[in-house]
């Protein structure tokens, strides 16, 4: 049984270090897509967005137009959040990821990072969170919410502050907390 098991690790050990790779490499991959200055601002543009600063407005724009739908995606967005938050930050807490730039030499910082740790993107949690919100209470707008979304994530990585590992998981945390939100008010 012993020889197994030891097989059996070996064999997660080195699909492990594929991944690192390739997550390294597709990541310097589309860092490299820069130094294109329109192509440079608009990835600024999305990755700046997806701070978060504009989600709020977003929810008062809807809260305006369809105050129907805004007082039942408020309480689910608010939970979602709170769900995301929490989490994101554990996760970035146990699993001390190095951003980009301070592993690989081919990247450099376009621009600041939040936190120290990487792993999971919250830009990305947040941005697919929203959408998730969006296509909940919009359905023919889940196209644009999603690809909203993902260049959000995409745009992380190019500026160098994330693997593309690391917007897949916050994609996916964001896309739960906010089905978690909507089933605890729902």
């Amino acid at each position: 049984m012993r020889g197994a098991e030891k097989k059996v690790t070996n064999f997660f050990k080195k699909w492990q270090q594929r991944l690192k790779t390739a997550d390294q490499k597709v990541a310097i991959h589309i860092y490299k897509w820069g130094g294109k200055r329109f192509r440079d601002r608009i990835m600024y543009l999305f990755s700046h967005i997806g701070y978060g600063y504009l989600y709020p407005v977003i929810l008062l724009i809807i809260f305006y137009l369809d105050k129907g739908r805004a007082r039942l995606l408020l309480p689910a967005g608010i939970v979602a959040f709170g769900l995301e938050v929490i989490s994101q930050t554990l996760i970035k807490m146990k699993a001390n990821r190095p951003r980009p730039f301070e592993s690989l030499p081919e990247i450099l910082n376009r621009m600041g990072a939040p936190d120290k740790w990487s792993f999971p993107s919250g830009h990305a949690a947040g941005a697919f969170l929203m959408a998730t919100l969006g296509m909940h209470a919009y359905p023919g707008m889940s196209l644009y919410l999603y690809s909203f979304a993902s260049a959000v994530g995409i745009s992380r990585v190019y500026m160098g502050v994330h693997y593309p590992s690391d917007v897949m998981a916050g994609s996916l945390l964001g896309f739960i907390s906010a089905r978690l939100g909507l089933a605890i008010i729902f």
